[in-house]
């Protein structure tokens, strides 16, 4: 089975872009709250926002409070761009994913 195999390649450029592009789009999803792109793109977005809070919201079951949340900081200012986006995952975002109790 071939399951998420590649998937981020799927919009047929480099690799360094993709990455920056997938990254910015999900600066600009959390910014914003909505966006308008290419079912293609808005595929690639969808698993890699998936994969992203996943990993927040497991970063925060996991740890005591204050090495999850030094630990989300340095996860998040590693993909997302920009200090308002950042927080905004922090202060809004992330406290309804962890109190409904995703794991995607």
């Amino acid at each position: 089975m071939r399951h998420k195999h590649k998937r981020i390649l799927e919009l047929n450029t480099g690799t360094i872009k993709t990455s920056t592009v997938v990254r910015n789009m999900l600066t600009n999803l959390i910014e914003n709250g909505k966006m308008q792109t290419t079912s293609k793109r808005s595929r690639v977005l969808k698993a890699f926002a998936d994969s992203f809070f996943a990993r927040l919201v497991r970063i925060h079951k996991t740890k005591e409070p204050a090495d999850a949340r030094r630990e989300s900081i340095r996860f998040i200012s590693s993909v997302v761009f920009g200090d308002t986006a950042g927080k905004k995952v922090l202060d809004e975002i992330l406290p309804r994913f962890v109190e409904k109790g995703h794991t995607t």
